[in-house]
């Protein structure tokens, strides 16, 4: 097995095409968040990526965002508001303490940085109001662009104005074909690359278990990047990648027959799977009208309340 650093293999990596997707592995999940914290440490790593787009940030608020990542002093309370108004806020995601101690980590370094060299973060969420969503229909008229939106910001930006962009997704929004038994529309990496063949690489957090590797990888330097082109992993089953997703009829299985290097191009290993932590948000992060707008928010999309001890 040959091993690459991360940070090096991203830096060359950009060096042939200017966008990569960049997976967390799970939600929440802190070994991969550790990763990028230690990556935008790295001066070649700043001095490389342009934009980043992320999955947790609602586009209606990027005013906000671009404000407190280029150091301007923002309240928490009006900050929260990229990531509790996205489409995906009904009540845990983005509010992990990791989604803001990116946004707080790239804004840090943008201090050190000169103007031209400043990171901008760009929220891949499509624009959505809450206020305005009264049905299941409503919602879903905002949500069918979730990919789409991230996919034209990336092509906007990395390709026709030349920059180099990194998109921090979850791996089930930027494998390089879609499966549209699930989807019904194409993954980011797929609608880049479709118009623009080649021009997005895919980088995901490898899961040992899934593919029985615990006791092989705990010999695996960390954040090393196995390369499909020249890794024994690329002919892995793809469908042991999305095992952990479930519809109403139970476990769904993706990408049938598929290699696992017609999704991804190369893995990062962010540790043994006994060491993975997943991340909760801190109780009491909530109002209670807030509380009761998440859980209207849950009626309308079939979901059941939030349970009260998460307070």
């Amino acid at each position: 097995m040959k091993f690459v650093n991360a940070e090096d293999y991203i830096i060359q990596a950009f060096q042939e095409c200017n966008i990569i997707g960049l997976g967390e592995g799970d939600h929440h999940l802190k070994n991969s968040h550790q990763f990028f914290q230690k990556m935008f440490d790295n001066k070649k790593i700043q001095e490389t990526i342009n934009i980043v787009i992320v999955e947790f940030a609602n586009t209606n608020y990027q005013n906000i965002l671009d404000r407190y990542i280029f150091g301007e002093e923002v309240p928490l309370n009006e900050l929260r508001k990229v990531w509790r108004e996205s489409t995906q806020c009904t009540g845990r995601f983005g509010e992990a303490h990791v989604y803001f101690e990116l946004l707080k980590k790239i804004r840090t370094v943008n201090l050190s940085l000169p103007e031209k060299n400043k990171i901008r973060i760009l929220g891949g969420d499509p624009p959505i109001d809450w206020k305005a969503i009264r049905s299941l229909e409503d919602y879903n008229k905002s949500n069918s662009q979730r990919d789409i939106y991230p996919a034209s910001l990336a092509i906007e930006y990395g390709i026709n104005r030349s920059m180099k962009v990194l998109v921090l997704y979850a791996e089930y929004h930027i494998t390089k074909i879609a499966d549209r038994s699930v989807s019904g529309h194409p993954s980011i990496t797929a609608y880049v690359n479709d118009k623009y063949p080649g021009a997005m690489k895919v980088i995901a957090v490898l899961d040992p278990q899934e593919f029985q590797l615990e006791e092989q990888t705990k010999h695996w330097p960390l954040y090393s990047i196995i390369d499909f082109d020249t890794g024994e992993v690329a002919d892995f089953p793809a469908e042991k990648y999305f095992t952990q997703i479930f519809n109403d009829s139970g476990r769904v299985i993706l990408f049938k027959n598929h290699k696992i290097n017609e999704l991804f191009d190369a893995f990062l290993y962010v540790g043994p799977f006994d060491s993975w932590t997943r991340v909760d948000f801190p109780k009491s992060v909530f109002t209670d009208n807030e509380w009761n707008e998440l859980n209207r928010r849950r009626r309308i999309l079939g979901d059941v309340p939030l349970d009260d001890n998460l307070r």
